[in-house]
């Protein structure tokens, strides 16, 4: 029997694997598709580089963005210089590295897919195509969709999530962007990594018109920004989870015998779209908690020191998305370096939305907004 069955090995099932596996906790990974491309841009912030020097050390290819456009939805662009670069990871190679870490530690792999789990007395019986394997406790981190998560009774809907479409070109840069469009919830990105760049779009489920129509969005991006690279693309689709404080605090995400980490517990900011910290965080918090023997108090700590954070997001999230509001916005970035360096911290994680910076950046550009300002300054 195993101590820790964990479902996924993406960045937050294979980094639990790893700490697990270093304090000597036996350990399982189940994921009959690892590793594998996940539809993402891949921007790992500088914060969750600081915060986990381990992401330094990966043998893994990088691109480091040192620039990014915003373009409104009146066309208007701002460009801002970063403070400090953003990673940018392939996540196959991402997912490899940190999943062959944990395997050197010790933790067992196992490339099937789990088809259901259920409680005997004092562990799991964990069922695959091609066996039943125990474990004392079950972990969730096979994402958005997470078949762990509903498989222990904690549901979603289709309000929670966004609906994302990415596609790969074979071109690169040094710039990413972001694109933002009128009455739309949500927006189109363009990551460069290091052989490709990642152009996705993604918008609140709710608002979403369709995947076709999403994909004639990217489709016109592409042929104007990037012209002669529409041939041959292929397009994947792909959900996000929206973090909500009703959904959190409504819900679990552990027990005395199982736990849900990093998308499979909505741990994304609704505002930037950051997961990958969130994924890293979270393992880590898990494991101190395994490690303790003191699994119920996940759910408490992860409150302290995650749901703030992404509760004052999921309540700024509101004003974000219109369209006067990300005129104004640009408008203010293009004429003002302290919102210029507000930007550049967002992009760093290191803005903290409950904070006085950000709460009068807020105030500002709404009023500006209402004013039609953005307006005034073409």
């Amino acid at each position: 029997m195993y101590k820790v069955g964990i479902v996924g090995a993406g960045v937050g099932g294979s980094y639990l694997a790893y700490l697990l596996s270093k304090k000597g906790i036996d350990t399982v990974i189940f994921d009959p598709r690892a590793p594998h491309e996940k539809l993402c841009g891949g921007g790992v912030t500088p914060k969750a580089m600081d915060v986990f020097p381990l992401l330094q050390e990966l043998p893994c290819p990088r691109n480091e963005i040192r620039d990014i456009k915003i373009i409104s939805p009146s066309g208007r662009m701002a460009t801002v210089e970063l403070k400090k670069p953003l990673a940018i990871f392939n996540r196959m190679d991402l997912d490899y590295s940190l999943l062959t870490m944990a395997l050197e530690f010790g933790a067992h792999f196992r490339g099937e897919l789990v088809r259901g789990v259920v409680r005997e007395r004092n562990h799991w019986n964990i069922f695959t195509e091609q066996g039943v394997y125990e474990s004392e406790i079950l972990v969730g981190a096979d994402g958005a969709v997470s078949r762990t998560r509903k498989m222990l009774g904690v549901w979603t809907k289709k309000p929670d999530f966004f609906l994302a479409l990415e596609c790969f070109l074979d071109i690169t840069g040094n710039s990413a962007t972001f694109t933002f469009f009128h009455d739309f919830k949500g927006y189109l990105w363009a990551f460069p990594r290091v052989d490709k760049t990642g152009v996705g779009i993604m918008c609140r489920y709710e608002t979403a018109k369709g995947i076709d129509i999403l994909k004639d969005m990217l489709r016109h991006y592409i042929e104007i920004h990037f012209p002669g690279h529409l041939k041959g693309v292929s397009f994947r689709g792909a959900v996000i989870p929206v973090f909500s404080a009703e959904k959190f605090l409504g819900q679990r995400i552990c027990s005395e015998n199982w736990a849900l980490i990093g998308d499979a517990a909505s741990f994304v900011d609704p505002i930037s779209g950051e997961g990958i910290y969130y994924a890293l965080y979270s393992a880590d918090i898990l494991a101190s908690c395994i490690a303790e023997n003191s699994l119920p108090r996940y759910q408490h700590i992860c409150r302290e020191r995650i749901v703030g954070i992404l509760l004052e997001a999921s309540r700024s999230y509101q004003y974000l998305y219109r369209t006067e509001f990300i005129d104004s916005m640009v408008a203010l970035v293009q004429k003002s370096k302290a919102m210029r360096r507000i930007v550049s911290d967002m992009m760093a994680g290191d803005i903290k939305y409950i904070s006085y910076r950000w709460r009068f950046a807020r105030r500002v550009i709404g009023f500006l907004s209402m004013l039609g300002w953005s307006n005034a300054m073409k």
